[in-house]
């Protein structure tokens, strides 16, 4: 009858099993090397921006016949100062993180005294409106930086089961 004899199996498998339990650690570092890549391309996004001022360097009003095609140096500076990243989350084995602005603007209106919600002006620039052309910040810099976030995020797993591995 042959003999098998495996040298280092024991040790293989304590590292698998320390693999195993660090998954969801390795998996968030990686999320979050990813998702820089991506707010950077963002905020790189919402700096270029085209500056469209009324008076007194007030956000300007668009009709339909007019419509804008920037916003003012205050919109944009806020946009730029509101914009992050949620924390990460694991939603059923999904660990994510999701990139956007949050709170006001700093000039306040009639119907926003506390000023326009960032998000609203956001969606705007987005996806356009009746009296705003369309300026896909966002969705251009997710395609843009897409495959150096994948990159990005491949190179951070293999690094950290290298560590794991060694």
């Amino acid at each position: 009858m042959a003999k098998i004899d495996f040298k280092g199996i024991d040790e293989y498998s304590k590292r698998m099993e320390v693999l195993f339990k660090d998954t969801e650690k390795v998996v968030r570092e990686a999320v979050h090397e990813g998702a820089s890549v991506v707010a950077d391309e963002i905020k790189a996004g919402l700096k270029g921006l085209p500056i469209e001022e009324g008076e007194n360097g007030l956000p300007p009003v668009g009709t339909p016949e007019n419509k804008l095609s920037g916003v003012s140096r205050k919109q944009k500076s806020d946009l730029i100062d509101s914009f992050g990243l949620a924390p990460i989350e694991n939603d059923n084995g999904y660990i994510h993180t999701k990139a956007g602005v949050d709170g006001y603007g700093s000039i306040p209106t009639a119907k926003y005294p506390n000023g326009v919600p960032n998000a609203m002006l956001m969606r705007s620039i987005e996806s356009g409106t009746t009296f705003r052309n369309k300026q896909p910040v966002f969705r251009t810099a997710v395609n843009r930086s897409r495959k150096r976030c994948e990159k990005k995020m491949q190179e951070t797993i293999d690094e950290k089961i290298k560590e794991i591995m060694e």
